[in-house]
């Protein structure tokens, strides 16, 4: 399999983990260094995504990704796409389309998310 495979199949898994709330697969899947920004710029740690994510916390309807392009430079893999998200968080609603850049790093032969950007591109 491919870098490019492999880091597109960490995606996945992440992206399934959101949908089921499984804190225990994003503990994995997700770098201890990680620094994500929200459609708003504001920073998120790993941390606060894993809390995020417990259950009865935020529950995703849909999450679409398109334009999904894969770049691998040595230890380093680079996602980048659009996408829909859609769900609740606290029991209120959120919905954006997105521009997003996922960073991740390989370390001992396992990809982790590491940075993640998302830009909000507007009405949905």
């Amino acid at each position: 399999m491919k870098e490019t495979e492999h880091i597109l199949d960490v995606f996945a898994r992440f992206r399934k983990a959101l949908f089921a709330n499984d804190v225990q697969a994003m503990e994995e899947l997700i770098a201890d260094e990680y620094i994500g920004y929200d459609p708003r710029g504001n920073p998120q740690d790993k941390k606060m995504s894993i809390d995020a994510y417990q259950p009865g916390c935020a529950k995703l309807d849909a999450y679409d990704v398109n334009d999904v392009e894969t770049r691998v430079i040595g230890d380093v893999g680079i996602i980048t796409g659009t996408g829909y998200i859609h769900g609740t968080y606290a029991g209120y609603e959120f919905e954006h389309r997105l521009r997003f850049l996922d960073l991740y790093i390989n370390r001992e032969g396992r990809w982790q998310l590491y940075l993640s950007q998302v830009t909000e591109l507007g009405e949905v």
